[in-house]
């Protein structure tokens, strides 16, 4: 399966799968803290459907004006086109309607846009071959814990 806009749905349906139904105060603040652990995640699902695309985390510093660092997803295809996924863009910008932050068909174009979006720097941090399930249950389990941190 090729990566679209229908596909990116599916996955942001599944990211907010993992929020608590019953106690939703704001979805930006429950995916406050693990946006690391939800990259990788998506990056898992990803290579689920998509085994010919290149998984790119993204780490950005000093992101939105304040000290944190985000991760964020590149998925590279083998089309050339460049899909930059925010699975947790909520925390940042509590209305966007899409973890899909922008398309490209080159890496650099795509990483001026985000500086644009976020500020801060960004650079690559690591690039995704093989998510484990032990690794998935790993990152649920520290997704869980950190939104139930939240929520109290």
């Amino acid at each position: 399966m090729i990566m679209n806009k229908g596909t990116i749905k599916q996955i942001q349906m599944r990211v907010i799968k993992l929020l608590p139904k019953d106690k939703q105060p704001s979805i930006g603040i429950l995916c406050n803290d693990c946006c690391s652990e939800v990259s990788r995640l998506v990056a898992s699902w990803i290579q689920e459907i998509d085994k010919s695309s290149r998984l790119l985390i993204l780490k950005g510093i000093n992101v939105h004006g304040t000290q944190k660092s985000h991760d964020i997803l590149a998925v590279l295809t083998s089309n050339n086109d460049v899909y930059i996924i925010d699975p947790t863009i909520w925390q940042f910008f509590p209305d966007k309607k899409s973890i899909l932050l922008c398309m490209s068909n080159n890496l650099e174009e795509a990483l001026k846009e985000i500086k644009e979006i976020y500020g801060g720097k960004w650079q690559i941090s690591e690039e995704i071959f093989k998510i484990s399930t032990a690794d998935r249950e790993k990152y649920l389990n520290i997704i869980s814990q950190t939104i139930s941190e939240n929520l109290s």
